[in-house]
Protein backbone atom coordinates (compact mmCIF):
# COMPACT_ATOMS: atom_id res chain seq x y z
CA UNK A 1 0.00 0.00 0.00
CA UNK A 2 1.75 3.41 -1.12
CA UNK A 3 -0.55 5.75 1.21
CA UNK A 4 -1.34 8.85 -0.90
CA UNK A 5 -3.47 10.19 1.04
CA UNK A 6 -1.58 9.70 4.25
CA UNK A 7 1.75 11.14 2.40
CA UNK A 8 -0.38 14.33 0.79
CA UNK A 9 -1.92 15.08 3.95
CA UNK A 10 1.81 15.11 5.68
CA UNK A 11 3.68 16.92 2.83
CA UNK A 12 0.89 19.55 2.67
CA UNK A 13 0.52 20.06 6.87
CA UNK A 14 4.61 20.34 7.19
CA UNK A 15 4.36 22.86 4.76
CA UNK A 16 2.22 25.07 6.80
CA UNK A 17 4.72 27.95 8.72
CA UNK A 18 1.86 27.53 11.54
CA UNK A 19 2.25 23.97 11.69
CA UNK A 20 5.79 24.21 11.82
CA UNK A 21 5.91 27.07 14.76
CA UNK A 22 3.54 25.12 16.71
CA UNK A 23 5.89 22.20 16.25
CA UNK A 24 8.77 23.91 17.36
CA UNK A 25 7.11 25.75 20.42
CA UNK A 26 4.78 22.39 21.63
CA UNK A 27 6.36 19.62 20.33
CA UNK A 28 10.18 19.37 20.10
CA UNK A 29 10.61 19.68 23.67
CA UNK A 30 10.32 15.91 24.03
CA UNK A 31 11.62 15.13 20.45
CA UNK A 32 14.89 17.24 22.08
CA UNK A 33 14.46 14.32 24.61
CA UNK A 34 15.79 11.48 21.96
CA UNK A 35 19.27 13.37 20.39
CA UNK A 36 21.19 12.90 23.10
CA UNK A 37 20.76 9.36 22.51
CA UNK A 38 21.01 9.30 18.86
CA UNK A 39 24.45 11.70 19.30
CA UNK A 40 25.63 8.67 21.80
CA UNK A 41 25.00 5.85 19.22
CA UNK A 42 26.83 7.43 16.60
CA UNK A 43 29.88 9.07 18.53
CA UNK A 44 32.07 7.08 16.49
CA UNK A 45 30.72 8.87 13.38
CA UNK A 46 31.59 12.26 15.47
CA UNK A 47 34.22 13.28 13.15
CA UNK A 48 33.08 11.92 10.04
CA UNK A 49 30.08 12.72 7.45
CA UNK A 50 26.44 11.85 9.22
CA UNK A 51 23.03 12.26 7.26
CA UNK A 52 19.68 13.84 9.65
CA UNK A 53 16.95 12.41 7.72
CA UNK A 54 13.52 14.11 7.90
CA UNK A 55 15.62 16.36 10.58
CA UNK A 56 12.89 18.38 11.13
CA UNK A 57 14.11 22.28 12.50
CA UNK A 58 17.24 20.95 12.72
CA UNK A 59 17.86 19.63 16.84
CA UNK A 60 19.62 16.42 15.84
CA UNK A 61 21.88 18.37 13.18
CA UNK A 62 23.03 21.13 16.09
CA UNK A 63 23.87 18.22 18.62
CA UNK A 64 25.71 16.68 16.04
CA UNK A 65 27.48 19.64 14.69
CA UNK A 66 28.26 20.55 18.20
CA UNK A 67 30.16 17.11 18.63
CA UNK A 68 32.20 17.57 15.70
CA UNK A 69 30.47 16.02 12.70
CA UNK A 70 29.92 17.40 9.16
CA UNK A 71 26.48 17.23 9.28
CA UNK A 72 23.59 17.00 6.19
CA UNK A 73 20.15 17.11 6.94
CA UNK A 74 17.25 16.43 4.76
CA UNK A 75 13.20 17.17 5.11
CA UNK A 76 10.23 17.25 2.73
CA UNK A 77 9.36 20.84 4.67
CA UNK A 78 10.62 23.42 3.27
CA UNK A 79 9.11 25.25 6.82
CA UNK A 80 11.32 22.93 8.58
CA UNK A 81 14.31 23.27 6.55
CA UNK A 82 13.99 27.28 6.93
CA UNK A 83 14.25 26.54 10.80
CA UNK A 84 16.84 24.32 10.65
CA UNK A 85 18.91 26.22 8.46
CA UNK A 86 18.57 29.22 10.76
CA UNK A 87 19.42 27.42 13.87
CA UNK A 88 22.38 25.08 12.53
CA UNK A 89 24.47 27.68 10.17
CA UNK A 90 26.89 25.06 10.31
CA UNK A 91 25.13 22.13 8.73
CA UNK A 92 23.58 21.77 5.06
CA UNK A 93 19.97 21.20 4.53
CA UNK A 94 18.57 19.28 1.44
CA UNK A 95 14.87 19.36 0.77
CA UNK A 96 14.53 16.05 -0.62
CA UNK A 97 12.31 12.65 -0.86
CA UNK A 98 13.63 10.10 2.34
CA UNK A 99 12.81 7.02 -0.28
CA UNK A 100 14.79 8.54 -3.12
CA UNK A 101 17.87 10.31 -1.12
CA UNK A 102 20.04 12.35 -3.69
CA UNK A 103 22.94 11.20 -2.26
CA UNK A 104 25.65 8.92 -3.85
CA UNK A 105 26.15 5.07 -2.64
CA UNK A 106 28.83 4.88 0.62
CA UNK A 107 28.17 8.81 1.27
CA UNK A 108 27.99 8.88 4.85
CA UNK A 109 29.83 7.85 8.06
CA UNK A 110 26.06 7.64 9.64
CA UNK A 111 22.38 8.20 9.40
CA UNK A 112 20.19 9.55 12.47
CA UNK A 113 16.48 9.92 11.94
CA UNK A 114 14.69 11.07 14.96
CA UNK A 115 10.84 9.74 14.93
CA UNK A 116 10.71 10.80 11.16
CA UNK A 117 9.84 7.32 10.11
CA UNK A 118 6.09 7.87 11.54
CA UNK A 119 5.77 10.58 8.67
CA UNK A 120 6.98 8.09 5.86
CA UNK A 121 4.79 6.43 3.33
CA UNK A 122 7.19 3.81 2.19
CA UNK A 123 9.31 2.88 5.20
CA UNK A 124 11.14 0.02 3.41
CA UNK A 125 12.16 1.86 0.79
CA UNK A 126 13.69 4.75 3.46
CA UNK A 127 15.51 1.92 4.93
CA UNK A 128 17.01 0.64 1.20
CA UNK A 129 18.49 4.21 0.65
CA UNK A 130 19.82 4.57 4.38
CA UNK A 131 21.45 1.37 3.86
CA UNK A 132 22.64 2.27 0.21
CA UNK A 133 24.01 5.56 1.14
CA UNK A 134 25.90 4.35 4.08
CA UNK A 135 29.82 3.48 4.25
CA UNK A 136 30.04 -0.03 5.14
CA UNK A 137 30.05 -0.75 8.81
CA UNK A 138 28.63 2.77 8.92
CA UNK A 139 25.72 2.99 12.01
CA UNK A 140 22.11 3.82 11.55
CA UNK A 141 20.49 5.09 14.60
CA UNK A 142 16.39 5.45 14.48
CA UNK A 143 14.03 6.65 16.76
CA UNK A 144 10.30 5.83 16.70
CA UNK A 145 7.14 6.54 19.58
CA UNK A 146 6.36 3.28 21.58
CA UNK A 147 3.15 1.54 20.89
CA UNK A 148 -0.13 2.23 22.60
CA UNK A 149 -0.39 -0.32 25.64
CA UNK A 150 3.55 1.34 26.53
CA UNK A 151 2.65 5.06 25.96
CA UNK A 152 0.02 6.60 28.08
CA UNK A 153 0.02 9.52 25.93
CA UNK A 154 -1.21 7.25 22.73
CA UNK A 155 -3.58 5.81 25.78
CA UNK A 156 -4.79 9.31 26.61
CA UNK A 157 -5.44 10.19 22.69
CA UNK A 158 -6.79 7.23 21.36
CA UNK A 159 -8.92 6.77 24.38
CA UNK A 160 -10.37 9.84 24.26
CA UNK A 161 -10.95 9.80 20.08
CA UNK A 162 -12.83 6.19 20.42
CA UNK A 163 -15.07 7.33 23.57
CA UNK A 164 -16.17 10.05 21.69
CA UNK A 165 -15.74 10.13 18.12
CA UNK A 166 -14.50 7.93 15.27
CA UNK A 167 -10.63 6.65 15.39
CA UNK A 168 -11.57 5.00 11.57
CA UNK A 169 -11.71 8.84 9.78
CA UNK A 170 -8.08 9.36 9.45
CA UNK A 171 -6.70 8.03 5.81
CA UNK A 172 -4.70 4.59 6.17
CA UNK A 173 -1.50 5.13 7.49
CA UNK A 174 2.06 2.85 7.68
CA UNK A 175 3.30 1.62 11.19
CA UNK A 176 3.82 4.73 13.59
CA UNK A 177 5.78 1.79 15.98
CA UNK A 178 8.13 -0.16 13.62
CA UNK A 179 11.01 0.38 15.95
CA UNK A 180 9.61 -0.68 19.06
CA UNK A 181 8.15 -3.63 17.46
CA UNK A 182 11.49 -5.43 17.58
CA UNK A 183 10.62 -8.40 15.19
CA UNK A 184 9.04 -6.15 12.38
CA UNK A 185 11.75 -4.12 12.70
CA UNK A 186 14.29 -7.41 12.39
CA UNK A 187 12.86 -8.22 9.46
CA UNK A 188 12.21 -4.80 8.08
CA UNK A 189 16.34 -4.02 8.60
CA UNK A 190 17.60 -7.16 7.33
CA UNK A 191 15.52 -6.95 3.93
CA UNK A 192 16.89 -3.29 3.72
CA UNK A 193 20.23 -5.19 4.21
CA UNK A 194 21.18 -3.41 7.99
CA UNK A 195 22.66 -6.05 10.17
CA UNK A 196 23.44 -6.38 14.20
CA UNK A 197 20.02 -4.21 15.47
CA UNK A 198 20.35 -3.11 19.04
CA UNK A 199 17.57 -1.58 20.54
CA UNK A 200 16.99 1.07 23.39
CA UNK A 201 13.92 2.38 24.96
CA UNK A 202 13.87 5.98 26.05
CA UNK A 203 11.97 7.18 29.16
CA UNK A 204 10.76 10.48 27.34
CA UNK A 205 7.85 12.69 29.05
CA UNK A 206 5.91 15.96 28.33
CA UNK A 207 5.78 18.57 30.91
CA UNK A 208 2.74 21.12 31.13
CA UNK A 209 2.48 23.58 33.49
CA UNK A 210 -1.10 23.60 32.48
CA UNK A 211 -3.30 20.33 32.13
CA UNK A 212 -4.82 21.81 28.52
CA UNK A 213 -1.07 21.51 27.28
CA UNK A 214 -1.49 18.15 26.08
CA UNK A 215 -4.56 18.38 23.96
CA UNK A 216 -2.63 22.00 22.81
CA UNK A 217 0.00 19.53 21.32
CA UNK A 218 -2.11 17.06 19.39
CA UNK A 219 -4.37 19.11 18.02
CA UNK A 220 -1.80 21.64 16.47
CA UNK A 221 1.44 20.60 16.34
CA UNK A 222 1.19 17.39 14.83
CA UNK A 223 -0.31 16.30 11.63
CA UNK A 224 -1.10 12.45 11.73
CA UNK A 225 -3.16 13.11 15.48
CA UNK A 226 -4.57 16.43 14.23
CA UNK A 227 -6.02 14.91 11.16
CA UNK A 228 -7.69 12.13 13.19
CA UNK A 229 -8.87 14.87 15.62
CA UNK A 230 -10.17 17.58 12.89
CA UNK A 231 -11.77 15.07 11.19
CA UNK A 232 -14.69 14.76 13.65
CA UNK A 233 -18.00 16.67 14.27
CA UNK A 234 -17.51 20.14 16.55
CA UNK A 235 -18.90 18.14 19.50
CA UNK A 236 -16.87 15.38 19.55
CA UNK A 237 -13.92 17.70 19.32
CA UNK A 238 -15.23 19.37 21.80
CA UNK A 239 -15.64 15.81 23.96
CA UNK A 240 -12.81 14.71 22.39
CA UNK A 241 -10.22 17.71 24.08
CA UNK A 242 -12.43 17.53 27.29
CA UNK A 243 -11.59 14.23 28.19
CA UNK A 244 -7.77 14.24 27.20
CA UNK A 245 -7.51 17.16 29.39
CA UNK A 246 -9.37 15.86 32.37
CA UNK A 247 -7.51 12.74 32.46
CA UNK A 248 -4.30 14.52 32.34
CA UNK A 249 -5.33 16.82 35.06
CA UNK A 250 -6.81 13.98 36.97
CA UNK A 251 -3.99 10.95 36.63
CA UNK A 252 -0.63 12.81 35.23
CA UNK A 253 0.22 15.68 38.48
CA UNK A 254 3.68 15.56 38.99
CA UNK A 255 3.30 16.58 42.89
CA UNK A 256 4.96 19.94 41.84
CA UNK A 257 2.46 21.97 40.33
CA UNK A 258 2.73 20.09 37.39
CA UNK A 259 1.84 17.49 35.04
CA UNK A 260 3.85 14.58 33.34
CA UNK A 261 2.95 12.40 30.98
CA UNK A 262 4.88 9.39 29.37
CA UNK A 263 5.49 9.12 25.78
CA UNK A 264 8.06 6.89 25.83
CA UNK A 265 10.20 5.94 22.73
CA UNK A 266 12.37 3.24 21.32
CA UNK A 267 16.00 3.89 19.44
CA UNK A 268 17.19 0.40 17.05
CA UNK A 269 21.05 1.01 15.91
CA UNK A 270 22.10 -0.97 13.19
CA UNK A 271 25.02 -1.28 10.65
CA UNK A 272 25.39 -1.73 7.09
Amino acid sequence: MLYEDFAAAEKSGWAEESKADAYVDLFAPISDQLVPSLSEATRAAHSGVILDLCCGHGNASEALVDAGAEVTGLDFSPAMLARAQNRVPGASFVEGDAADLPFGDSSFDAVVCNVGFGHLPDPDAVLSEISRVLRPDGVAALTSWREPEFSASFQIVFGAVKAHGDPGLAPPAPDFHLFSKREDARRALDTAGLRNPRFTDIDSAFRFNDPSGFADVFENATVRAAMLISSQSKAARIAIREAMTTRVANEFGDGQGGWRVPFPATMVTANA
